[in-house]
């Protein structure tokens, strides 16, 4: 429409110069004359016209929608909408003329035929690039139709949070409209959480979208904290499906695919070893039939097949990897600044650390076997005592509470004897509090229940006594060193006591954690504390006459009964519960981190098995 469109064109004119009033001729020639050229003034002048000429059309388009013509009001929208390269898109001297006119009438727009008019202007593409001027009055414009019509505020927040793959920096007027409208209208935090979870990025998508969109809505806690818990909530979900499918990569790969990953490492080619095999195999074969050369080719095809899937697992595994790793060093540094002796103090630390908790036991605590977002509890639970304590204090109740399942009262007692030897801020005090607690109540099972070991059932019954006593043990291996009291004496009388256990009914160095218990055994003899070697082989003789079909003792009775009768006595405990219980006890929360960067920042708060084993050897899964 020419009546709108900004001409900026110069015009050479053959007029008098503004800065001389004589007219100026340099005549090289006669048939040469200099023109003078159009001054700033006369551009600007151009500029106005216009821009007056527009707003005269904004002001034209208004009263046909009055008359419900919206011919004139459609054109400028179709303009909005062109993408931000298309130079006939409405420049910002003119947006700032229309933003101008309807925000000093917005209730002219509110009639449905001006909707086109309004979703061009939400979803002006780049919005945000506009100069700071036009930006300014658009922010305004937004605000103001918003509280004129609140039913835009749906489409506005919708298009803000979709914004959210951006940078924080490129989102800052993202948020002042948030803030704004969180404030104004409370009653919108009800759809705002299932707005950011609607478009969170898929797992799949980029790191750098993952990342932009987490740090946006850590922004947005800080200025909305009622959304705190939500927001919290959605990372961690979000966390533990990366969690829990790089854990099924790792499980899914055999032996051969990590031996062509630790090749791929090394130098950058899978399979090298196996295909100077495979050439030897075709030696070989060459000297028989013609079926040879086929059988040579679908092993090179096996190869190739076995090639491009550790590949392609290698790819899935450092993606996933990556993605973790930014995503848990953003969330715990960002919460961290939440958790401040100041903020302890005004009681806001402790609304933060609650939630945590609170996610921490409906989130984390149920998931099997993640590697790696447990780590944020354990970091952040260290920024002060008194968190610790609280931590300390929710593992105890949620591993000894009546009313929680087995499973998870054994998977807290994993959390917590795990905590206890790696967190590096505990103070003695605390530990040996644990240790003490730890020991009562397994004086007090084994006092109540050992009779029971005699009767008919599977040992499964007493996981939850396994659990503990393997989590003390193993936190005695690493704090060892802190249970002697001045006199060199055993705190919580550990050298009786675990004298007591180890010769108990129960048996524990037969059913806990093969690992944990054989260094346990070393680290108990060298103390002089108790002497489980004898135990441990009379426990694989028994194991290995289990197997063979031989006569085995009766513990109960005394006599020698076939090993299918002390089958048959046992039958309750099924090869699957029996695994289940084995994978129980075989999981360590806070076993090493593989993450690259987060591990540097868990480093100050976290003990190696190479800080405290001593002479004992070190912990593979250290190096």
């Amino acid at each position: 429409m020419m009546a709108f469109e900004n001409n900026n064109k110069r015009v050479s004119q053959d007029i008098q110069s503004p800065t001389d009033t004589k007219k100026r001729k340099v005549q090289f020639s006669n048939e040469i004359t200099l023109h003078t050229v159009p001054s700033t003034t006369e551009n600007q002048d151009i500029d106005e016209f216009t821009i007056a000429m527009f707003g005269r059309f904004i002001k034209s388009g208004l009263d046909d929608l009055d008359n419900r013509n919206n011919t004139k009001i459609n054109e400028i929208a179709n303009r909005l909408s062109l993408p931000a390269k298309n130079p006939e898109r409405l420049n910002p001297q003119n947006m700032n003329v229309l933003l101008d006119a309807l925000s000093g009438d917005v209730n002219r727009v509110e009639r449905s035929r001006a909707n086109h008019l309004i979703q061009s202007i939400i979803n002006f593409e780049k919005w945000w690039e506009l100069p700071t001027v036009t930006l300014n009055k658009y922010c305004a414009f937004i605000k103001i139709l918003c509280s004129s019509v609140p039913k835009w505020w749906q489409d506005i927040a919708m298009t803000l949070i979709t914004s959210f793959t951006l940078s924080p920096e490129t989102c800052k007027a993202h948020h002042t409209l948030l803030q704004y409208f969180l404030r104004m209208i409370p009653s919108s935090m009800s759809f705002m959480d299932s707005y950011l979870a609607k478009f969170f990025p898929n797992k799949n998508d980029s790191t750098a979208n993952l990342v932009n969109y987490i740090s946006n809505l850590l922004q947005l806690t800080t200025y909305c904290k009622e959304l705190r818990f939500q927001v919290w909530s959605l990372i961690i979900e979000k966390i533990i499906s990366l969690d829990v499918e790089l854990q099924n990569e790792l499980d899914e790969m055999d032996d051969d695919v990590e031996d062509g990953l630790e090749d791929e490492d090394e130098d950058d080619d899978v399979g090298v070893d196996d295909e100077d095999d495979d050439d030897t195999n075709n030696d070989i074969s060459a000297n028989h039939d013609d079926n040879g050369s086929e059988s040579d080719s679908e092993e090179e095809n096996a190869l190739e097949d076995d090639e491009e899937y550790v590949k392609e697992i290698s790819l899935n595994i450092k993606d996933l990897t990556t993605k973790i790793d930014s995503i848990l060093t953003l969330l715990s540094s960002s919460i961290a600044k939440e958790l401040t002796p100041e903020n302890m103090e005004s009681g806001d630390g402790v609304v933060v650390f609650n939630i945590l908790t609170t996610l921490f036991k409906t989130h984390v605590l149920p998931t099997y076997f993640t590697k790696s977002i447990q780590y944020v509890m354990f970091m952040l639970s260290q920024q002060q005592p008194e968190l610790m304590d609280s931590f300390l204090v929710t593992l105890i109740d949620i591993s000894f509470s009546p009313n929680e399942t087995s499973e998870k009262k054994v998977k807290s007692l994993q959390y917590l004897g795990s905590y206890i030897a790696r967190a590096r801020k505990l103070s003695r005090t605390q530990i040996i509090f644990v240790a003490s607690y730890l020991t009562s109540w397994l004086n007090r099972y084994v006092i109540e229940r050992e009779s029971e070991v005699d009767e008919i059932g599977g040992m499964d019954r007493f996981k939850h006594f396994y659990a503990a006593f393997q989590s003390l043990c193993y936190i005695f291996c690493f704090r060892r060193n802190l249970f002697r009291d001045v006199d060199g004496s055993w705190e919580c009388d550990l050298d009786k006591f675990f004298q007591r256990m180890i010769i108990s009914k129960f048996n524990p160095l037969k059913y806990c954690n093969e690992n944990v218990m054989l260094m346990f055994a070393r680290i108990t003899q060298h103390e002089d504390i108790a002497y489980c070697f004898s135990i441990i082989e009379n426990n694989n003789n028994e194991r290995l006459r289990g197997i063979m079909g031989k006569a085995t003792v009766d513990n109960s009775t005394g006599k020698k009964e076939s090993s299918p009768a002390l089958r048959a006595a046992n039958s309750t405990w099924s090869l699957a519960t029996r695994q289940q219980f084995i994978d129980l006890q075989s999981y360590f929360p806070f076993d090493p981190l593989f993450l690259k960067n987060y591990k540097k920042m868990v480093q100050g708060y976290y003990i190696e098995w190479s800080d405290v084993s001593g002479d004992y050897e070190s912990d593979e899964s250290d190096d």
